[in-house]
């Protein structure tokens, strides 16, 4: 199809979907419109003219124009392509015709008047008088085209009571084609439960006084009336992003009663316009300024100064690291080795449990690590300007569909099933029917 969509099915499949329900839609107005010329065929009692044919195959090439963008040319030359599919179609058709005649299926009056007047609305016929010159012109009476409407409707109540019943999609179903054709979808990515083991890079005695230097002398040129947005970010030079540094935050009370201490406290105990001692954490030193207080929230900036780490830090984080990995090849506990050994305070009480991530939320480099990993297997070390990590996959979970996806796939599914309830049912009519086509 030269549609887009949110998925892309199959083009061939639905193209015949899209042909068979056409010849089926087009029946009636044929039939109503019959011109006797040259017999191309017999369908038991029934015959087949050119004109009918024809018709079709001219209407085919209007709904590629219309609906799938096709030019005048090629909609024509496709169509043409289309004509033993549609000849196939027809008689298909006028079979479930003569079956709903033989059953002998209930149509009321109000039915045929309500598909009659679908067809004045559908080819713009405004007034009874131009709708009975039109069926003049095609050689039909007011009766012959009830009778023939009729037919057709009771050959669509037909097919509604041996195939639509079994038409259902379970969800099972929908996920399965999905499953099977992730490919024709939008970008999907499942999310993977992830667990860690964080190793922080611990500076020396050395490194940290050094810091606390330079916090310091910050804190005092702020009480002296310097900006500690401007500071912080001549103190911060290639570590972060600059637009991030002291930048202003705004949190609700019940926010910030989430925080852990010692942040908690900084901010509840500053006053406005106070900036708060520096205060140590897993990933460096941090410093508060309030801006404002109210009852209700909190408006403050902070500098996070990392420490500067010596080489003789990264390496004894990378041999606990290393001594971790040998632990978990003798079959030792992630989770109980997280508990014992991880510097993340966060998720260290449950066992390095990160919950859920999608691999979009993920650095490219880790992304790359924990794409290779199956249920149950855990990386080598990872490291990251704060330390190494060692990641383990706890599950994978499988995408989710949207409520559009799902309801685009199923109705694909029920177009694919009628299709081919509707030809095995038309397949035994055709077995036991005489149909004969001239050369």
């Amino acid at each position: 199809m030269r549609q887009q969509n949110m998925l892309k099915p199959n083009q061939s499949r639905i193209y015949k979907i899209g042909l068979m329900i056409a010849v089926f839609a087009s029946l009636i107005q044929i039939a109503q419109g019959r011109t006797f010329d040259r017999i191309i065929g017999f369908v038991n009692d029934e015959v087949i003219t050119a004109w009918e044919i024809e018709t079709l195959v001219k209407q085919r090439a209007m709904e590629l124009q219309r609906f799938h963008n096709f030019s005048k040319q090629e909609a024509r030359q496709q169509a043409e392509e289309d004509r033993p599919q549609l000849l196939d179609q027809f008689i298909r058709q006028m079979l479930l015709v003569e079956t709903a005649l033989t059953l002998k299926i209930e149509v009321t009056g109000e039915e045929i008047d309500r598909a009659i007047q679908n067809f004045k609305d559908q080819t713009k016929i405004t007034s009874e008088e131009e709708f009975l010159n039109q069926l003049k012109r095609e050689g039909f009476t007011m009766i012959s085209y009830r009778e023939q409407t009729k037919r057709n409707l009771m050959a669509e109540r037909l097919v509604m009571q041996r195939i639509l019943p079994k038409l259902q999609v379970r969800d099972s179903d929908v996920q399965k084609f999905f499953d099977e054709n992730r490919d024709q979808f939008d970008k999907k990515n499942d999310l993977i439960n992830l667990r860690h083991i964080f190793i922080a890079f611990q500076p020396t005695e050395v490194d940290r006084q050094k810091t606390i230097k330079t916090l310091n002398e910050l804190i005092i040129a702020v009480k002296n009336g310097d900006d500690f947005e401007t500071l912080a970010k001549q103190i911060i030079t290639d570590k972060v992003d600059k637009d991030q540094i002291a930048s202003l935050v705004e949190l609700p009370i019940s926010e910030v009663n989430k925080l852990s201490e010692p942040f908690l406290t900084a901010l509840t105990t500053l006053e406005a316009n106070k900036v708060s001692n520096p205060i140590e954490s897993t990933d460096g030193f941090y410093v508060f300024k309030i801006e404002s207080k109210s009852d209700k929230d909190i408006a403050f900036r902070y500098l996070n100064m990392p420490s500067d780490i010596s080489e003789d830090s990264v390496n004894i984080a990378n041999n606990t690291a290393k001594t971790i990995i040998e632990k978990l090849n003798q079959g030792e506990d992630f989770s109980i080795l997280a508990q014992s050994f991880s510097d993340d305070t966060k998720t260290k009480g449950n066992g390095g449990d990160l919950g859920p991530n999608s691999l979009d939320n993920l650095t490219p480099e880790i992304r790359s690590i924990i794409e290779k990993l199956g249920k149950g297997e855990y990386s080598e070390s990872v490291q990251t300007l704060s330390g190494v990590h060692i990641f383990k996959v706890d599950s994978h979970l499988p995408s989710e569909l949207t409520q559009a996806e799902k309801d685009q796939i199923r109705t694909l599914l029920r177009e694919k099933k009628f299709q081919d309830e509707w030809k095995t049912y038309t397949n035994l009519l055709h077995s036991i029917a005489f149909v004969k086509i001239n050369k």
